[in-house]
């Protein structure tokens, strides 16, 4: 189990690569996260370096097909930072990106919060 300081730690190594735009081979295996839960507590500290609030979630891998070609095993929720937003009309380099694609998020504001569901996924499966 990661303690609190090593998934600190994951984080600030990913989110430095991503802000300069370069590439990791793998996360030192001290820092890689061994459950999804894990791999949550690292993401949730990208927020330490966050310049603003977060704007907003995304699920990825929604589909089988996505699951297997990221290797997971269900949805998976990551975080949208409203620093790398980009207005409609934007541009974005690709040059550091390895697949050369990029992938659309649309983000959506509620007129209410949504109710807390403890076992969401288990009525899609």
């Amino acid at each position: 189990m990661l303690d609190p300081e090593k998934a600190r730690a994951a984080s600030q190594l990913l989110v430095s690569h991503w802000e300069k735009g370069t590439r990791l081979d793998a996360i030192p295996q001290e820092l890689r996260p061994q459950t999804r839960i894990e791999g949550y507590a690292i993401q949730s500290h990208v927020m330490d370096r966050s310049a603003a609030p977060l704007f907003g979630w995304k699920i990825a891998a929604t589909s089988l097909a996505g699951q297997r070609h990221i290797n997971v095993d269900g949805p998976m929720a990551g975080r949208l930072l409203a620093e790398k937003e980009i207005e409609v009309g934007g541009a974005i380099s690709l040059a550091t990106s390895k697949m050369r694609v990029a992938e659309i998020e649309f983000a959506f504001r509620s007129a209410a919060n949504c109710r807390l569901v403890q076992h969401p996924m288990k009525s899609l499966r």
